[in-house]
């Protein structure tokens, strides 16, 4: 009996099963990369921020911190207050106090040399504990500072505030020389603008207390 010979298919099996499993493969692959691009474009980072972007963005304004509130100085003396007076050489500054509590200052000049007051005629401006002996009335005095030029009339202000220091003529008073204040120019006593002292002379009287510290 002849022998049939194996058909074309029964031959190439395994070529057949190769080529299917090559093909399946392939489109599985193909898949594969197809949804990994889908994913690289959906996580395509997005357009980085340029120098142009950030000078054309808007600025937010930033506000204006608020200025600090100041404490108005007072002026007029209130009833059953214990004023007193505190003078700085240091900082040529005169402070009317409240029990303790500074309500107001202005400038002064002081004698021509620092330090304490050792003598009379020593053009320096005691420092220590003192009291107000009284209050003159210094409008019509005249001074002559030995600079050649004679009597100066106002040349204490309106005023003439006496302290108790243990010398005599040393006292708190106005000027007939504004530009004076924040200097070392008067034979002892302590200056002051005129109408500095005006406000200071309403806080004062006799038995006030006044402070001359360096």
């Amino acid at each position: 009996m002849r022998r049939r010979k194996p058909s074309f298919v029964k031959r190439n099996m395994i070529s057949i099963i190769i080529l299917i499993v090559a093909v399946l493969i392939s489109l599985v692959g193909c898949s594969i990369m197809s949804g990994q691009g889908k994913n690289s474009k959906a996580d395509e980072p997005k357009k980085g921020i340029t120098a142009k972007d950030v000078v054309e963005a808007p600025v937010k304004a930033v506000p204006k911190p608020k200025a600090p509130v100041v404490n108005k100085p007072i002026t007029t003396p209130e009833q059953g207050h214990d004023y007193s007076v505190l003078i700085d050489k240091g900082r040529f500054t005169l402070y009317v106090m409240d029990g303790g509590k500074e309500i107001n200052h202005f400038g002064v000049a002081l004698g021509l040399n620092p330090g304490q007051k050792h003598k009379a005629g020593d053009m320096t401006t005691p420092t220590g504990d003192f009291t107000v002996e009284e209050i003159d009335d210094a409008s019509y005095w005249k001074h002559d500072f030995g600079d050649g030029k004679g009597e100066i009339e106002g040349a204490y202000g309106p005023y003439f505030i006496s302290l108790i220091t243990g010398w005599d003529g040393i006292g708190i008073h106005g000027t007939h020389d504004p530009a004076s204040i924040g200097h070392r120019v008067s034979e002892g006593c302590v200056r002051l603008n005129n109408k500095d002292l005006l406000v200071v002379k309403q806080f004062v009287k006799p038995g006030t207390k006044v402070r001359i510290q360096e």
